[in-house]
């Protein structure tokens, strides 16, 4: 989890830690397992309770002004996000279950996969219940985004990080060689080579190499697998 105690975490960062596949994510957040939430930086937005009438629950305002905070999005607002790759909300829910929604609708803003977070307690929550203890949650996994190897630091994306990751799995796992589809499906790419996910670096081909004789392709560098299983 890192050095740096946090009050929210990436999504993506959890997932790799907890070893959560697509599908699963989707069920234990659709189901209201797990929030998920989001940063917002300085915003003008009414926070407000409810009070329970006979005809439900009425929204009642207590406070107007900037807001600067971690929100939770709204469970028809992350189906959304999951179906269309994005979502456009000005409301959101608190942890203490109250609400908090944008002045001025108008400004609703482009929320995707990348924004979303975790809060710190909303974690612990998910691994206690439904992962189970926390010492049944899969060892942390190394960090492709940003690594020491052959004397020089490597930077990579979120996406390329988890091609990455997936690579030294499956070396790991004594089947080393994977197909770019299966590399790109497992960064959650949509590129069809695996040279456009890596166009950024322009040295990725010194950690990810091509499988002789076998076209498509491609397994991590040996001495690298080696180096991160420290």
């Amino acid at each position: 989890m890192g050095r740096i105690k946090k009050d929210y975490h990436e999504l993506d960062e959890l997932i790799a830690r907890w070893n959560l596949s697509e599908s699963d994510l989707r069920y234990v957040v659709e189901n209201g397992k797990l929030p998920l939430s989001v940063r917002i930086y300085a915003q003008p937005m009414e926070l407000g309770s409810y009070e329970a009438e006979d005809w439900g629950q009425m929204p009642v305002p207590y406070h107007q002004g900037t807001f600067d905070g971690v929100a939770d999005l709204l469970r028809f607002d992350i189906y959304r996000l999951f179906l269309e790759g994005e979502v456009m909300a000005s409301e959101f829910s608190l942890p203490n279950g109250d609400y908090a929604s944008l002045l001025n609708p108008a400004e609703a803003r482009s929320i995707k996969r990348a924004n979303l977070v975790v809060r710190e307690d909303a974690r612990l929550e998910f691994e206690q219940a439904v992962l189970g203890t926390l010492s049944q949650v899969e060892p942390e996994k190394p960090d492709f985004r940003r690594f020491s190897y052959a004397g020089r630091i490597w930077n990579f994306t979120e996406m390329q990080a988890r091609g990455m990751l997936f690579l030294f799995e499956a070396a790991k796992s004594g089947d080393p060689e994977q197909h770019f589809r299966k590399i790109l499906d497992a960064a959650h790419s949509g590129s069809d080579k695996i040279a456009h996910l890596y166009s950024s670096r322009r040295d990725w081909t010194k950690v990810i190499l091509k499988a002789k004789g076998r076209l498509g392709w491609y397994f991590m560098e040996p001495s690298l697998v080696v180096a991160m299983s420290r």
